[in-house]
């Protein structure tokens, strides 16, 4: 079976893994910070700033405390949670990327594209009224994430109709034949 390829440019796939790979970046950084991030000790206000800018923090650091400290545990909960499908969609961008490049390069044959466990992953759940309850940080790296999953969805979805298998001749020349003779 040979496989009928759309031939994705290599910047736009190298575009596409290095806006996936800076966002991982990005994620990592601020779900590591925001999830060993403790609340305020001193309640907010102006007290709190002083606190924060005594300690080295800064107004992201202070706005975490803050919705840290008026948060239940089972919201922190769901902000690890949500790091998790956020790493996992975007681990899913970057295979399929990855094996895209293998297939530029001839490490892999086009078929290997076809194989179901080469497809992208699916993209986890993502509840927009839990996502309203995180930190606006989060938010933006989540909606960031889901965005770049689209875009390389659409390619994959755009390739996967390429590769459709086509009808056979035989069987095109005989449906024609019966529209024919009815």
């Amino acid at each position: 079976m040979s496989a009928r390829r759309i031939n994705m440019q290599p910047s736009l796939a190298a575009s596409l893994y290095n806006d996936a790979l800076l966002l991982a970046d990005e994620a990592r950084g601020w779900f590591d910070r925001a999830l060993v991030s403790q609340p305020l000790r001193s309640g907010a206000g102006v007290h709190a700033a002083l606190i924060a800018s005594q300690e080295g923090g800064d107004a992201e650091t202070l706005a975490l405390q803050n919705w840290h400290a008026r948060c239940d545990p089972a919201l922190r909960i769901a902000l690890s949670c949500e790091s998790l499908r956020l790493t996992t969609r975007l681990m899913h961008i970057i295979a399929w990327l990855l094996l895209q490049r293998a297939i530029a390069s001839g490490e892999l044959s086009a078929d290997a594209a076809l194989l179901p466990a080469n497809r992208l992953g699916p993209s986890p759940y993502i509840d927009d009224a839990l996502i309203a309850q995180l930190p606006s940080a989060a938010q933006r790296l989540i909606g960031q994430s889901s965005d770049l999953y689209r875009r390389v969805a659409s390619l994959e979805s755009a390739q996967a109709q390429a590769d459709a298998p086509s009808e056979p001749p035989v069987v095109a020349r005989f449906f024609a034949q019966l529209q024919a003779a009815f």
